[in-house]
């Protein structure tokens, strides 16, 4: 009796089990080619209407060239700045062209395209309670000097523009870090700002005065603002995203990228200069002396970033700046991984 009960035991435990994968299978199911791997930004050349996305797949080697325009029958547009990921939707912001394409990031297939007068320019976006927050470098006068920079709101359900945030000239990166919507400028506006936002208000709450020209931002494990900022002196900031105090400043060289990304732990920063490639903990007080590594085959620094999973870090190479570009991957501690062709001018990767 006692092994009778024992075996319809297992068999009920079994298919209680089967039940529960199952239903974790039916909660993640497939939905579309492109739902794993990376995304590479490649901006198009400049002059062209050729900006598009290459995926790969590091699981399978899986390597595919203008995936919009495979899908969608035409190219993303003129210079593809910055994709941002929000659920299902991907947002292609095409700065030379003026205007976002909406599309299901699963399946690259375009959603909807928006344009609009005060799209000029467009650079990165933010979504934040059914909101896109969009910066936008305006005109540039005579002189090529930019003269009237803002963050552009947009309802993402409607596509219709409902706020504009007035910056200084050259408002560039964005990054939200649950509350406040934090804006670095870029090298164009000789500007030291980083603005802060609440997008309770759409209001600028605060100006957070730096050194140089801050550019890349992230956020550490303790929940600390970094910016890196670029010019003959490079520096690294610290910041309290609460108060807004610069904790800490660290030179780091000169004429570092604006790229800045954290390890998957969030307790060391990923930077560049020239072609070295530096580690440096959220601890530290100084830089350090030796990069972790040298991407010497690189031709045209032009983008990095790091997977959040594996560590790896992954350079975009733009040669020069017309033909197809290369992706670079190191792994985490630095050893050269893998190479491929890319779309032009790569700027930066989407981790799926």
């Amino acid at each position: 009796m006692k092994t009778i009960f024992k075996s319809v035991l297992v068999i009920a435990l079994a298919a209680i089990s089967l039940f529960f994968q199952g239903c974790d299978k039916a909660k993640d199911p497939v939905k579309g080619a492109y739902q794993s791997g990376v995304l590479i930004v490649s901006e198009g050349s400049f002059s062209s209407n050729n900006g598009d996305v290459t995926y790969y797949n590091s699981s399978t080697s899986l390597l595919e060239q203008t995936i919009f325009k495979n899908i969608n029958g035409d190219f993303a547009g003129k210079v593809l700045q910055s994709i941002t990921v929000n659920g299902d939707d991907g947002y292609l912001v095409l700065n030379g062209g003026n205007k976002i394409e909406v599309v299901d990031i699963n399946t690259f297939k375009r959603k909807n395209t928006f344009t609009d007068l005060k799209l000029n320019s467009p650079r990165y976006l933010k979504v934040i309670n059914g909101k896109a927050y969009i910066s936008v470098w305006g005109p540039f006068n005579s002189n090529f000097a930019l003269v009237d920079s803002y963050i552009l709101v947009v309802d993402t359900n409607t596509l219709s523009v409902v706020g504009t945030i007035d910056t200084n000239e050259g408002i560039e990166n964005l990054l939200y870090d649950g509350k406040l919507l934090f804006a670095s400028r870029n090298g164009f506006s000789g500007s030291n700002v980083v603005s802060v936002i609440d997008p309770s208000t759409n209001k600028i709450v605060k100006e957070i005065n730096l050194t140089g020209e801050p550019m890349g931002m992230v956020l550490d494990v303790n929940n600390k603002l970094w910016a890196i900022s670029t010019g003959s002196v490079s520096k690294l900031f610290r910041i309290n995203a609460t108060t807004f105090e610069v904790e800490q400043t660290i030179e780091i060289g000169s004429y570092a990228h604006g790229n800045l990304a954290t390890t998957p732990d969030k307790r060391n920063l990923i930077y560049a200069i020239e072609n070295n490639v530096y580690k440096m903990t959220i601890e530290a007080t100084v830089a350090p002396t030796a990069p972790l590594f040298t991407a010497s085959e690189v031709i045209t620094f032009y983008g990095m970033d790091v997977d959040p999973k594996t560590g790896s870090i992954y350079i975009g190479d733009a040669k020069d700046y017309s033909s197809a570009g290369s992706a670079y991957i190191f792994n985490a501690e630095g050893s050269f991984k893998n190479k491929f062709e890319t779309g032009i001018d790569p700027n930066s990767f989407i981790f799926r």
